[in-house]
């Protein structure tokens, strides 16, 4: 492996949820020895106001050359990975803290829409190889997801060197199981299988 580091992240659970896959994936890979001093690992509250600030906290401490961020998307079967971090918020659920951002623009003065600069159709191969369900997908939705991949690539606007990545996963099957209309879900092995061959691809590539 070279020298990147990476940066991942993770939310605490939600929306009156007892978990929260990508925290569980995040404690997974802390403990992971074989990824050393090159994988940060960063939990978020899923706050609108203290998520992006955290992230951007942490990358103004270290120089990372990937920024990879972990979510849940309840109901999504697939892997997602998320190519776009649109400059709006639209959501009538509140944060974890109370608060309901108004509907409209993240940032005024901002782009309507930042793109993601990793590799994703390449991740998304890799993925496939590996038979784990995956797709590219085109809206990481209008909470705080979204809120904090915006503002983060935002961030990277001035960090030319560092590229940022939204991940989306499902439901755990232990998840699904307690709603009545029974969502999509994945095992977790499947999911930590996704988180490391991305993670081994960024530090083992150029």
């Amino acid at each position: 492996m070279n020298n990147k580091k990476i940066l991942l992240t993770g939310f605490e659970p939600f929306l009156g949820e007892p978990i929260n896959p990508s925290q569980i994936l995040l404690e997974n890979i802390k403990r992971d020895l074989t990824f050393n001093d090159q994988v940060h690992t960063l939990l978020l509250p899923v706050s609108f106001a203290k998520a992006p600030r955290l992230v951007a906290a942490a990358m103004a401490m270290q120089t990372y050359d990937v920024v990879l961020m972990l979510g849940q998307a309840g109901g999504r079967k697939n892997i997602c990975l998320e190519r776009v971090g649109l400059n709006w918020n639209e959501t009538e659920r509140p944060d974890e803290d109370g608060s309901t951002p108004v509907r409209g623009s993240i940032s005024p003065e901002a782009p309507a829409a930042l793109f993601t600069a990793a590799p994703v159709e390449q991740w998304m191969q890799l993925l496939k190889e590996h038979q784990i369900p995956v797709e590219i997908s085109l809206s990481a939705g209008g909470y705080v997801c979204n809120n904090v991949y915006f503002k983060t690539l935002q961030v990277l606007g001035s960090s030319p060197g560092t590229v940022a990545c939204f991940i989306h996963v499902p439901y755990l099957p232990e998840q699904a199981e307690g709603k009545a209309e029974r969502p999509a879900s994945m095992e977790l092995e499947t999911m930590l299988k996704a988180v490391k061959t991305i993670l081994r691809s960024i530090l083992e590539g150029p």
